[in-house]
């Protein structure tokens, strides 16, 4: 997978006073504002501004769900720092994605007679599951739903 350098000028984040007129005009309980985030897995780590989660949460309260779009490849401190923020729900999709596609070609290239799909995907899934559960351990979110 060929990752590009992906920089998010301070401009380009959400706006506090806009996120929360946002919310007033629409209703929605849930908002996906832009932090510094990055979605996939870009060559360079993001830069989230942790103080603009926090105002961002601040303006729309308490009842407003905030989501972190583009959490794959971030570090634990971030992941950590970015619910303390006010960030609710993190999307890693592209990291599972990864583990499975990365799992299944090591399956494959071991075992290139196999055509058992049960055989030939469960190391797959079980790769998907072991990131997952660590997320769920970093988001402390362990037996919580």
């Amino acid at each position: 997978m060929q990752k590009e350098i992906i920089e998010i000028k301070t401009e380009d984040l959400t706006k506090p006073e806009e996120a929360g007129q946002f919310i007033k005009e629409t209703g929605v309980d849930m908002l996906a504002p832009a932090v510094g985030n990055i979605h996939g897995i870009a060559a360079n780590a993001p830069k989230l501004y942790f103080a603009r989660i926090a105002e961002i949460k601040k303006a729309v309260g308490d009842n407003i769900y905030l989501v972190l779009h583009g959490g794959s490849g971030m570090s634990e401190a971030d992941f950590k720092n970015s619910i303390d923020s006010g960030i609710s729900v993190v999307h890693i999709n592209t990291e599972i994605r990864v583990a499975f596609t990365e799992a299944l070609k090591e399956t494959i290239k071991e075992k290139p007679e196999e055509t058992t799909p049960y055989k030939i995907l469960t190391p797959s899934i079980e790769a998907m599951k072991k990131v997952i559960e660590e997320k769920l351990k970093i988001f402390e979110s362990i037996n919580k739903i």
